[in-house]
């Protein structure tokens, strides 16, 4: 996917400024809404790898989504305050 297309999803998703994004083990990105704190564990809609997870601490299989964060915050979105959990 290139550079331009990321780019448009970020803009097109309107999370600019609330939500974050991840990776499953298998490298599928998800966003997490609001404050971008995991609260609910689920399953990655394209391999069913676990996502997500509770108290917000995202599970430990899953990643940061670096470069959709760095788009992110190009187009004025904030820093994941829970960016501990994701790089734990």
């Amino acid at each position: 996917m290139s550079l331009q297309e990321k780019q448009d999803i970020v803009q097109a998703l309107g999370f600019s400024h609330r939500g974050h994004f991840y990776n499953c083990i298998n490298g599928h990105t998800f966003v997490i809404t609001e404050c971008g704190g995991a609260m609910e564990a689920s399953q990655c809609p394209e391999c069913r790898a676990p996502i997500g997870g509770g108290n917000h601490r995202l599970d430990s299989s899953n990643t940061r989504a670096r470069e959709y964060e760095d788009i992110s915050r190009q187009q004025g979105g904030k820093e994941s305050p829970w960016v501990w959990a994701a790089d734990a």
